[in-house]
């Protein structure tokens, strides 16, 4: 319970208020200050250090601490944190990711999009003068024209600037997979199929997918667990397995099923705890074990399911 606490508190007055401190003055409350960056980046710092071993932040499942958490985070993911400033924190996007997805999250939150720019600065909201309440009885005064000289502007004008450049953008690196030649084989197609089809799962689905299957767009990979013997716990092996294909999400534009190429994973920290073997289509047995997974049959190599996820 103390240690609930603990990161209820660190949720609260580390990432909170210096989400908050940063958020605001783009939507017209507040003066943006310029050490705000560094105070959010050295918090969330901390939180991906300690969430490198940690899936949740107590124990092995969701408490109060990741609610708060996820909470909290959800407002910098969705509002102002783009990809290319969370990129620095790899355990806190897994984390968040692995939160917003749970099925009660995403019954109050719906679908969560990371924020693709970050807004501009707003003038701070001024109340309204208030009116005269009787006019001067005192004659007019003749006007004089003379130019008053303007108030300098130079010195809130760089520090503006440097809060842009600070938090400019930097251009996406390409994916090597785009510059490859495009497939003859359309991932959208076989999902829509696998998806809609609901009976003769084999001969429909199956078939269909070696049907429009391309060996040379596509590679099929076995993967396995190196530390088997950990998976004695069925809830966790779960959340491990759940929090794995959502780290992966960066690969749903290229990979589908267990048809994941490594090289692809490399931001995906828990890759090498995975054994990696490209499957042998040319090989009856591994075709066959290719139809079992995406067939979700049981038993499977002579054991029952625990559970089956598809990524897609």
């Amino acid at each position: 319970m103390a240690h609930i606490e603990q990161w209820i508190d660190f949720a609260s007055l580390e990432i909170d208020v210096n989400l908050a401190r940063w958020l605001y003055p783009r939507l017209g409350y507040g003066v943006l200050r310029k050490l705000i960056l560094p105070s959010l980046k050295r918090a969330l710092g901390a939180l991906n250090t300690y969430l490198a071993s940690n899936t949740y932040l107590v124990g092995h499942s969701v408490t109060l601490a990741d609610i708060v958490m996820g909470c909290n985070l959800f407002y910098g993911f969705s509002k102002i944190m783009t990809n290319n400033f969370t990129s620095e924190f790899p355990h806190v996007e897994r984390y968040f990711w692995t939160i917003v997805n749970q099925p009660n999250f995403k019954k109050v939150l719906g679908e969560v999009k990371q924020a693709e720019s970050v807004p501009p600065v707003l003038s701070a909201k001024k109340p309204a003068q208030a009116k005269e309440s009787a006019k001067s009885k005192e004659p007019a005064k003749p006007k004089v024209e003379a130019k008053k000289e303007q108030p300098k502007k130079d010195a809130p004008k760089k520090v503006e600037e440097n809060l842009q450049e600070e938090e400019a953008p930097k251009p996406k690196a390409k994916n090597p997979l785009d510059l490859l030649p495009p497939s003859k084989m359309i991932l959208d197609d076989w999902k829509r199929l696998y998806s809609n089809t609901k009976t003769n799962f084999h001969e429909v689905a199956i078939k269909g997918f070696w049907d429009m299957y391309d060996p040379e767009g596509y590679s099929l990979w076995f993967c396995d667990y190196k530390y088997n013997d950990e998976n004695t716990v069925s809830f966790v092996t779960l959340n491990k397995v759940g929090g794995f294909l959502q780290r992966m999400d960066l690969c749903r534009k290229y990979a589908f099923g267990t048809e994941i190429p490594p090289f692809v994973l490399e931001e995906c920290y828990d890759m090498e705890l995975y054994e990696w073997k490209k499957a042998d289509i040319s090989d009856e047995a591994q075709k066959e074990l290719v139809n079992a997974m995406i067939e979700d049959q049981e038993p499977f190599e002579g054991e029952a399911l625990l559970d089956a996820k598809c990524f897609k």
